[in-house]
């Protein structure tokens, strides 16, 4: 049933959600309130041929429903949709989609083969032609569009070719024709869409992503920060981190050793970090990692030093160890800032300050640090 509903790689997941509740949102309030036109407009033909009152209660239901799924669904999206409960939104509108076009297509063949109109194939071009529209504007919801296709025309078009006239017979045929052809056009359009989507995601990637060590880079790391300091929920902690003597690794041995060495540098400290913690390089070889949930400095201490010491073991370059040293500055937030820009501030204070004690002590393999005042 991969046609039908193919899975979809959990990289753009959150993505294709987004998009499909956009669409949605915008799409069904349109398509109820036509299906409770098309539907009164079935009542008038039904009066107009002096049918019992009696064929007037699906319909009337019907109304009422479209009106009342209307009013429910901008009570839903009124509010802002967490990630969590936009799956099961799209879920809802796929069985709402499908069962009530399921109720239609039963109906359109009944009275199809009841004869109940004088004009037989109203109902049934009307259901083709609503089921084609639904197809048309849900297309990023694959099985509800495909769903709403096969259950919407296949059986009144069958009802036809097997109980109809000439006539009705090769508008049957040519229905099922059509059906095809949407089905084509949807899973195509479908599949465009998620092409778009892993497009996007690798543009996302490159705008987002260091070239050399694959962290994130300055523009992505902050943003993640800021996304952190909205949230508004626990402490966390910055650290700026610097190598000490990169500059003689670059002139000594070439830029080659230099990238080798920023490159075993990103892996170590994404290794040491912690699950919840975000890693990023701000260029050259300053460093900044993001501690979430931390209680206080003691706690922010700690596993910098952690980190530090992780960090600080000898890095084989061509052959050859090479010592690793860092000088490191931290804030926490919002002991020491209540914004980005101040949190930062007394970070990167801490670090220079740390900087200019390491330059004047003797050279040493294991690094130094400055805890943030």
């Amino acid at each position: 049933m991969r046609w039908f509903a193919p899975t979809v790689p959990r990289s753009i997941r959150g993505a294709l959600h987004a998009t499909q509740l956009d669409n949605v949102r915008s799409q069904v309030p349109m398509l109820l309130a036509v299906a409770a036109l098309n539907t009164c407009i079935v009542m008038a033909v039904c009066w107009n041929s002096g049918l019992p009152f009696a064929n007037y209660g699906w319909m009337s239901g019907l109304i009422i429903y479209c009106f009342a799924r209307m009013t429910i669904w901008r009570r839903i999206l009124a509010k802002p949709v967490s990630p969590e409960k936009v799956p099961k939104i799209l879920k809802a509108n796929v069985g709402l989609s499908v069962g009530m076009m399921g109720l239609l297509g039963i109906a359109a063949s009944f009275t199809f083969v009841a004869g109940t109109f004088a004009y037989q194939t109203l109902i049934p071009v009307s259901l083709a032609f609503g089921a084609t529209a639904i197809a048309h504007c849900l297309y990023t919801l694959r099985p509800a569009a495909i769903g709403v296709l096969l259950i919407g025309i296949t059986p009144v078009a069958l009802s036809m070719i097997l109980s109809g006239d000439f006539n009705a017979k090769m508008l049957g045929i040519s229905m099922l024709s059509v059906e095809a052809l949407m089905i084509r056009f949807v899973t195509a359009q479908y599949d465009r869409m998620i092409e778009g989507l892993f497009l996007a995601q690798q543009i996302r990637e490159l705008a987002d992503t260091d070239p050399l060590t694959s962290l994130p880079n300055r523009r992505a790391i902050m943003s993640t920060i800021e996304a952190e300091l909205k949230q508004r929920g626990p402490r966390f902690g910055i650290a700026l981190l610097d190598l000490d003597g990169f500059k003689q690794v670059n002139d000594s041995m070439g830029h080659h050793a230099g990238d080798l060495m920023l490159l075993g540098v990103g892996a170590r400290l994404s290794n040491a970090a912690e699950a919840k913690d975000s890693v990023g390089r701000l260029g050259g070889d300053e460093f900044i990692v993001l501690f979430r949930n931390v209680e206080n400095k003691a706690e922010l201490s700690a596993r910098t030093t952690a980190l530090l010491a992780a960090l600080c073991r000898p890095i084989e370059i061509d052959g050859a160890p090479m010592p690793v040293a860092a000088s490191l500055g931290f804030a926490l937030y919002p002991d020491d800032g209540e914004t980005i820009r101040e949190v930062m501030h007394v970070a990167d204070t801490a670090l220079y300050a740390e900087k200019r004690l390491s330059k004047a002590r003797p050279q040493a393999v294991a690094s130094s640090r400055q805890a943030a005042a």
